[in-house]
């Protein structure tokens, strides 16, 4: 259980680092005024699907954690 937390965990990251690289590269196309190259890559949709997964990955921590915080207090009773 405790990987499976440890995996999402980096996977959170990782998802953060991708949003981040992903806002840089629309920034630096909206400076250079290439705001068809956006919409073509879809950038937009696509850093918000990133944020919405990222959101559910840290749910999934919490409950992760909890769950097994619940079950390792059960067994010290």
């Amino acid at each position: 259980m405790k990987q499976m937390i440890k995996a999402y965990e980096e996977s959170c990251v990782l998802v953060k680092k991708r949003i981040d690289q992903l806002t840089k590269q629309k920034n630096d196309l909206k400076r250079e005024g290439k705001e068809d190259t956006i919409e073509k890559l879809d950038l937009e949709r696509r850093i918000r699907l990133l944020y919405v997964e990222h959101s559910q990955m840290k749910e999934i921590v919490v409950y992760l954690t909890n769950y097994l915080r619940r079950v390792e207090q059960r067994a010290e009773t």
